[in-house]
């Protein structure tokens, strides 16, 4: 009976070892942002931590049953899985499967001089006021990008050990010819960020990047709101993309009335009016919109106002001003730009 008895538990105990071998239970905190790395082809990672490390990594995997919320940060557990067998090359050793979310945190970054537009005011001394230069350091990808007084441009950048500085890479970017003074502009302000360390200093809106080697000064300014509003307000401007369709859209348009918050326009068919508010530095919601009922016997063209006018109708939308575009986002979707009429 004994011996029965044992042979029991010992068969218990390699049931038990075949279903959990190769398999344990890790803890892993997953960052609030993904970003680009290269596996097999170009693609987005998720940045983690495994229990208590002190640096993200790359993660590259794929776990079954989580779903990423961009924003957010997790603490997640998570089941690991050695894979068996003949294992391709491009395939990683292990499987990954949510077992819970601990805790799931949206997080709001102080952007500082992060992901904020900032326009060249003065270079080595020299007042610039042409607007021409501008840039954001994105700290999700980690590149820098905007206009450098022609064509617009990138560069990678990378974040240093001491506190607030950073070193940008050689830019590159366009290759449109303009004017003299703006080439000339372009050309000093590459040479001036290419392939340098910068301490950067933020004070209310205004930063400089100074290199200690060369004494390379950049003085850039953060656009207030009322600076934007102004002008989005001075400018009539034209529907030039629809839900990713870039085209031209006729006379669709719109105008913003900024002493009165009242908005108007065209939807290529009908002309629209009503109002807005903004909210936070980046949001705007569109209210009361009425149109003429002019009928649009293009379909298209009547499936175009029904589009337009369902973002105008009561969505809380984010905004955006790039160059020479404003641009409309549903959920970080863009649904709608529109360029500067000239």
């Amino acid at each position: 009976m004994k011996r029965l008895k044992s042979m029991y538990v010992f068969m218990l105990i390699m049931l038990l070892s075949t279903f959990t071998y190769g398999q344990e239970t890790l803890k892993m905190s997953i960052k609030e942002s993904k970003v680009p790395c290269q596996g097999v082809a170009p693609m987005e990672c998720l940045q983690v931590k495994y229990d208590n490390q002190k640096d993200w990594q790359l993660f590259y995997d794929h776990i079954e049953g989580f779903n990423f919320e961009k924003g957010n940060r997790y603490e997640v557990s998570v089941i690991r899985t050695k894979r068996t067998g003949n294992i391709p090359a491009d395939v990683s050793s292990y499987e990954y499967k949510l077992k819970s979310i601990i805790s799931k945190t949206h997080v709001t970054k102080d952007k500082g001089v992060y992901d904020t537009k900032m326009v060249l005011t003065r270079l080595n001394g020299k007042t610039i006021s042409n607007g021409e230069v501008y840039i954001t350091l994105n700290s999700d990808t980690g590149m820098i990008g905007g206009k450098s007084g022609c064509n617009t441009f990138s560069a990678k950048y990378t974040q240093l050990p001491s506190k607030n500085q950073i070193k940008i890479d050689a830019p590159f970017g366009t290759l449109m010819a303009c004017n003299d003074e703006n080439m000339k502009l372009e050309q000093d302000f590459t040479n001036a960020i290419k392939d340098k360390k910068f301490k950067i200093t933020k004070k209310q809106n205004t930063v400089h990047f100074k290199n200690s080697k060369d004494k390379t000064i950049l003085e850039f300014t953060i656009p207030t709101q009322n600076d934007i509003w102004a002008y989005i307000g001075k400018n009539n401007w034209k529907l030039i993309m629809l839900e990713n369709v870039g085209q031209d859209y006729g006379k669709a348009s719109i105008k913003f009335d900024i002493a009165t918050n009242k908005v108007s326009g065209n939807t290529g068919c009908n002309n629209f009016f009503g109002a807005y508010t903004v909210s936070g530095t980046d949001h705007i919601q569109f209210d009361g919109i009425g149109s003429t009922r002019m009928a649009c016997l293009d379909g298209e063209a009547n499936k175009r106002e029904q589009k337009m006018l369902s973002f105008l109708n009561n969505k809380k939308l984010r905004f955006d001003v790039a160059d020479q575009t404003l641009n409309f986002y549903l959920d970080d979707k863009l649904v709608m730009m529109f360029g500067i009429v000239r």
